[in-house]
């Protein structure tokens, strides 16, 4: 009899001891399914968040035309020296984000990723000799990013004229940063 209540007992152990591991990778793989979702969900919306930034971006007042709804080219280069002055400002306002003005229409393929700078601007051949803009950029860690974008009307004061932009924002990471 002793024998047998032994053998109930530690089958009982062994049964406990199968069960309590079966849990516990239960409980593991519920934990990285849904560490999974969340960063799914903090990407969702990251990207959500991109996708209002562009709408404010091409209304900050910094960078558009007044009233008109559209971009003015002249604005970029100032707006990036002020940038450069109180950038804590625009730090909390955008976050970890690139944005990047591109000239779609019309622009020469062969200046069409060179970026616009003050000896650009300030050359006989512009806005010919160059083709983009990077208005903000602030990725510490080096990050892969994700992105969004509209078509914007770029406005060139000083011909008076329209042409047709791409306005770029790379998000990275999530938007707790």
């Amino acid at each position: 009899m002793v024998k047998k209540g032994q053998v109930h007992v530690s089958e009982t152990i062994l049964v406990l001891f199968v069960v309590v591991i079966i849990l516990m990778m239960g409980v593991t793989i519920y934990f990285k399914f849904s560490v999974e979702k969340s960063k799914t969900l903090a990407e969702e919306l990251s990207e959500e968040q991109a996708t209002i930034m562009l709408a404010k971006a091409v209304g900050l007042e910094e960078l558009s035309c007044e009233g008109l709804g559209c971009m003015d080219t002249s604005k970029f280069l100032p707006f990036k020296r002020v940038l450069g002055e109180d950038f804590g400002r625009y730090k909390r306002m955008f976050g970890r984000k690139r944005i990047v003005v591109k000239e779609l229409y019309p622009v020469d393929d062969s200046v069409k990723e060179v970026e616009c700078d003050v000896v650009k601007y300030i050359q006989m051949a512009y806005p010919q000799n160059c083709g983009s803009w990077v208005i903000y950029d602030y990725n510490p860690e080096n990050e892969p990013a994700a992105k969004v974008s509209t078509i914007v009307s770029l406005y060139y004061p000083e011909f008076d004229e329209y042409r047709v932009g791409r306005l770029e924002i790379e998000h990275y990471g999530d938007i707790r940063r």
